[in-house]
């Protein structure tokens, strides 16, 4: 009897971590004035950030993480002030849960102004 060799399969064509983080950023974009935070993969982790001082622009600062929690659904968690993630009480579609991020942690998510920038508002 003889054998014979099954041709070696190709790996499939799946999204990158690359492609979760652009949903991710792009999603945040239409939501909002949000182009300037950062997103990265920290493990299974979506971590958005708030840009670093003009200074040091890679001393980011976290803000929010979406964990996925099966069946394209992702939990939310913040940052607290002594460095821990808090888990939110939000949890559904990726849109879904940045829609609720947005409404929820905004003031966290917008450009932050330095003391001196002229660009603000003139009230």
């Amino acid at each position: 009897m003889t054998t014979t060799k099954r041709a070696r399969r190709k790996p499939t064509d799946r999204p990158t971590s690359d492609a979760l983080t652009a949903v991710v950023h792009d999603k945040l974009v239409a939501l909002g004035d949000f182009a300037h935070l950062h997103v990265r993969r920290d493990r299974e982790h979506v971590v958005v950030e708030q840009p670093g001082p003009p200074d040091d622009p890679d001393d980011r600062e976290p803000v929010l993480r979406l964990t996925p929690i099966g069946g394209f659904q992702f939990g939310l968690s913040r940052m607290r002030a002594d460095g821990r993630w808090e888990k939110m009480p939000v949890s559904g579609a990726l849109a879904d849960v940045l829609g609720h991020a947005v409404d929820m942690l905004a003031p966290w998510l917008v450009k932050e102004r330095l003391f001196g920038d002229t660009s603000g508002p003139v009230y």
